[in-house]
């Protein structure tokens, strides 16, 4: 069979386990974004200064930029599938090992652990966004949903926990425990989705004509200050919540942190037809002044009210700005070749942008 010009084409690509295994894998390492869960018990379990415990979701963010900028190899040589798989595999180890850390009061095996995990999120993501990119090219909503659903998903069942199981009374020990429970069962996703779709084979260029690719830096800098709002928003997810007393404005049959995850996922789900309508470059500027605006609102909000209109605002744009991002790469390119190399460099912006976030809300509680 002659190589396909595509460094991912996928030559077999049955629908149904392609979407299940993709929005499983989003879905665990998507709990990247519900760090915070844990962020704010660590001044009580392990004495750590309120400044200094956003660290954990930088370390991940940073871990994030390496396992992007580095993924491309890879999928040239496993495929994505498998990357993907590894990817799981490696947040979930790297989610156990906090748990083992946290339960020891090491602060410092917690961020190596987070740092290490965050490349296996870098890895998963990029590789799953190649994945639905090439098994569903006409169906936009497929390429578009699967993403924000799986983080969305992830993030509010693990927000919903914390109140379940007490998370606030519980010793490090106990907390410890329950999440290296959640690592193990990351580790099984992530084998899953590498022995399921263990039979879908891909054709991958070996030539080094990926890496002629030129991304942006005009998009890449569009994304850090896209991405900005919204990874300050997930970095800080729970003080946000208790600051601004966002559970007081929602019922307790409708819990407010896991209700914002919506926003995300509606995001993503409406992308498509939004872009439609005004354009994916007009959509994408105007997300960026939006998520501005939104971000200097909800810093100025006097009441739980707003802070909650701003917050849910902020994370639908996230969730479209994210979906959209592959079609504006892809029209900067010349060939679909390239497409792994530019989008991995541009989404390089995501992970700095989530170390920034941390770096300013440790200034801002300081």
């Amino acid at each position: 069979m002659a190589p396909s010009s595509d460094p991912s084409a996928l030559l077999s690509s049955p629908p149904l386990p392609v979407a299940l295994a993709s929005f499983a894998t989003m879905f665990s390492v998507g709990t990247v974004y519900v760090l915070s869960t844990l962020q704010v018990e660590l001044p009580r379990l392990l004495g750590v200064a309120h400044s200094w415990s956003f660290a954990p979701f930088g370390a991940a963010s940073l871990g994030l930029s390496v396992g992007v900028s580095t993924c491309t190899s890879m999928l040239s040589k496993d495929g994505p599938h498998t990357v993907a798989g590894k990817g799981t595999i490696l947040w979930g180890l790297a989610v156990a090992s906090t748990g083992f850390f946290l339960s020891r009061l090491s602060y410092l095996g917690i961020l190596v652990s987070l740092l290490v995990g965050g490349v296996g999120v870098g890895w998963t993501y990029l590789a799953i966004i190649v994945t639905i990119g090439h098994s569903f090219p006409d169906q936009p909503l497929a390429r578009s949903a699967i993403g924000p659903l799986g983080f969305s998903s992830g993030t509010a069942a693990c927000i919903q926990l914390g109140p379940l199981l007490n998370f606030d009374v519980l010793s490090a020990e106990d907390l410890g425990r329950i999440i290296i429970h959640g690592g193990v069962a990351f580790i099984a996703i992530g084998t899953a989705t590498a022995l399921l779709l263990s039979g879908i084979k891909v054709e991958v260029k070996t030539r080094n004509d990926m890496k002629q690719a030129s991304p942006s830096l005009s998009l890449s800098a569009l994304l850090f200050f896209n991405a900005l709002p919204g990874m300050i928003a997930f970095s800080a997810l729970q003080p946000l919540a208790h600051y601004y007393k966002i559970s007081d404005s929602l019922s307790k049959s409708f819990p407010a942190l896991p209700s914002l995850m919506l926003a995300l996922a509606a995001g993503g789900i409406l992308a498509p037809a939004v872009s439609s309508f005004l354009g994916v470059r007009l959509t994408f500027g105007l997300l960026f002044y939006l998520r501005g605006l939104l971000l200097v609102i909800l810093s100025q909000a006097a009441n739980p009210g707003m802070a909650l209109v701003a917050s849910l605002a902020i994370l639908f744009a996230h969730g479209t700005g994210f979906s959209i991002l592959p079609g504006l790469v892809k029209a900067q390119i010349q060939s679909p070749s390239q497409f792994p190399y530019a989008y991995g460099r541009i989404l390089v912006a995501w992970g700095a942008a989530g170390v920034a976030a941390t770096i300013l809300n440790g200034l801002l509680v300081s």
